[in-house]
């Protein structure tokens, strides 16, 4: 039984070395950007006020680059999302990415939010249903697995605000997130073979001791 645990600690020391996640890239989110300054099919693209009409309003988000150039995604990659620093989007006030305000179209104001899009360049939503926000919260982290999708993916993040005249950085603040992105790795079918290998065969000993005579 001893030779059985040790061998066990051994296998869950690589396997836990083997599953940390792996970076893929650190870059930046400005202040300034947003999902929605283009009309790419959103629901807030006409009517008064901040909301309801994005159309124009601060900069178009850019996808999440590595060495200055949009990274890719793979269908089925999980990544795990982790952001800090802040961004000035609350008059003279700075939050950070994971602020959960107020309901600000359909997710938490002045959070830090994303969108998967088929194109590096510009937002081309994924799924697109009419009437439903394909974006959603990111926060200072998250664990996400990429969706289905018949090409790479991009990722285009923004903070979730609606007025960006305020959202400059000055001489005190730099008005921006830094995201980090890693991917987890799957554990492969090998190690779950050795775990299942080495608990059946000391239970089998321990059922056929007890098997009455």
């Amino acid at each position: 039984m001893k030779k059985y645990l040790y061998l066990l600690a051994i296998i869950t020391s690589l396997f836990v070395h083997s599953a940390s996640a792996k970076l893929i890239g650190i870059d930046t989110v400005d202040g300034v950007n947003s999902l929605y300054t283009t009309d790419w099919g959103h629901a807030y693209n006409t009517g008064n006020g901040n909301e309801y009409n994005a159309i124009g309003r601060g900069n178009p988000a850019k996808a999440f680059e590595v060495d200055s150039t949009p990274y890719s995604f793979s269908s089925g990659d999980r990544l795990r999302i982790s952001a800090w620093g802040c961004t000035i989007d609350d008059g003279s006030s700075c939050t950070g990415p994971d602020y959960l305000g107020g309901n600000f179209r359909a997710l938490p104001v002045y959070s830090l939010i994303g969108v998967w899009s088929s194109s590096m360049t510009l937002i081309s939503p994924i799924d697109l249903i009419s009437g439903v926000n394909p974006a959603f919260l990111i926060g200072d982290l998250l664990d996400i697995v990429v969706p289905d999708f018949t090409s790479p993916l991009y990722l285009f993040m923004a903070t979730n605000d609606g007025g960006f005249d305020d959202n400059i950085s000055n001489n005190d603040i730099i008005s921006a997130y830094t995201v980090q992105i890693s991917q987890i790795p799957t554990p492969s079918v090998l190690w779950l073979m050795l775990f299942g290998l080495l608990f059946r065969k000391p239970f089998a000993k321990t059922r056929l001791q007890q098997k009455p005579a």
